[in-house]
């Protein structure tokens, strides 16, 4: 057990330092799961014993093998499949396990009162041991375990790449008539290393350019953890189409923050690959800076920032003040800032000429249930706004809009449940 927990903390605390408190957790997880083992295996049936005793023990193998061969080669330069869909398995198997443990957990809390009954008669306790637990107890923490297992290993294959697009007609009272039916496309998210392949870019090309859009905006992640996986896919980035041009921002992902770097010189390098390719597939990056469209004697501000979360480890990057600088005379302003949380933390308390705002980040935690009755993701427990159309009305009655697309790529877990990625189609229409 101690030596467990010690690969655990000293191979990924070695690999991912930012993280230690996480893998502090994690050793406490793995010493309760050794002490339940001791509970569970006598209620094996000797056919299946070692099946069973596999299945118990596979996820704390696979974390194992994961921080250890992390840290022998790195992650990123791991073999594409193995790079994607590795992690996304061990994912799924922590889950399981922790839904079954913590149903075993709440359920020996229920049946105290019956092992308090049976300690009166010593014979219960010879024949059943110190801790009777009824077995269907475990068959029941065993098959929800694995059916929520079955649901998160469908989204790999259902939803991931089942793109769709949201199409929002946007009211606006100060929008210049020229613009009147402006079509906007948002994308977000790409993260292209969870990419095998190139399939999943060319249909969203393909939904994209059948719509004929004015303007394309990103709005942060192309990748993961480094420049390297935008180069399968740059032909492709190049077909995308827009009259008025693409403008892109980075996402906290952009930065290199998420990989091991030998030298600053090394990061530094990394994140100029990248600006050198959205140059040469034709995209405006925005980082503190504006771009203005005109439609004759008219124009709209695209204003995009760097990244600016209310999470400090993401931290604060994003200058407004000094993006906004030129747009003062157009009569419609669009922001770009990855994360939604810029939206509450500055943009409608100090920015109110600032008449839609487009972010993503969230990917809807690549988890959401959206009916007419109910919206609900788990993406709700870190973000207030985190998918889809939001507005803030002010004194004046001026509004505000924020879009939070849900994403086009994965992050993690190499799937989607019930929410599916999103291309967003926005129409610009002035309001009477």
């Amino acid at each position: 057990m101690a030596v467990v927990v010690a690969i655990i903390l000293i191979a990924g605390g070695h690999e991912l330092p930012k993280y230690t408190s996480r893998l502090i957790i994690l050793a406490v997880l793995s010493i309760i799961d050794m002490r339940y083992w001791y509970s569970v295996r006598k209620y094996f049936t000797r056919r299946f014993k070692r099946v069973l005793t596999v299945a118990y023990w596979l996820p704390l193998y696979m974390l194992l093998f994961f921080f250890i061969s992390g840290f022998i080669i790195p992650y990123i330069e791991w073999n594409s499949f193995l790079r994607i869909y590795f992690p996304g398995i061990l994912l799924i198997l922590l889950i399981g396990k922790g839904i079954f443990i913590t149903l075993i957990v709440f359920g020996d809390i229920f049946i105290i009162p019956l092992n308090v009954i049976r300690h009166i008669n010593p014979e219960n306790i010879e024949r059943l041991g110190k801790w009777y637990r009824p077995r269907i107890f475990l068959l029941t923490s065993a098959g929800i375990a694995s059916l929520v297992m079955l649901i998160y290993f469908s989204g790999m294959f259902f939803w991931v790449n089942d793109f769709k697009l949201s199409k929002v007609e946007l009211p606006v009272k100060n929008l210049p008539p020229a613009f009147d039916g402006y079509k906007v496309i948002q994308l977000s998210d790409f993260h292209l290393g969870s990419f095998l392949n190139d399939k999943p870019i060319k249909e969203i090309i393909r939904i994209v350019n059948e719509q004929h859009p004015d303007l394309i905006l990103f709005t942060g992640d192309m990748v993961s953890f480094t420049t390297d996986e935008v180069y399968p896919f740059e032909e492709d980035m190049k077909k995308l189409s827009a009259k008025d041009g693409i403008y892109s921002i980075l996402g906290n992902h952009d930065y290199g923050e998420y990989t091991r770097w030998d030298s600053q010189e090394d990061k530094d390098l990394n994140n100029k690959e990248l600006f050198e390719f959205y140059d040469r597939i034709g995209w405006h990056l925005l980082r503190n800076q504006n771009a203005i469209i005109s439609r004759d004697t008219s124009s709209i501000a695209v204003i995009g920032v760097e990244n600016w979360s209310e999470t400090k480890r993401f931290g604060k990057k994003g200058d407004i003040k000094k993006a906004i600088i030129g747009t003062e005379r157009t009569q419609f302003k669009i922001l770009l800032s990855h994360d939604p949380s810029h939206w509450d933390g500055e943009v409608n308390t100090k920015y109110p000429q600032i008449g839609l705002t487009l972010s993503g980040h969230t990917h809807a935690f690549q988890f959401a249930i959206e009916t007419n009755s109910v919206k609900w993701s788990p993406a709700a427990f870190l973000f207030k706004e985190w998918g889809g159309l939001y507005e803030k009305v002010h004194e004046n009655s001026g509004i505000q809009y924020l879009y939070v697309n849900r994403g086009v790529g994965t992050l993690g877990y190499p799937g989607r449940i019930a929410t599916r990625p999103e291309i967003t189609l926005i129409i610009l229409r002035k309001a009477p």
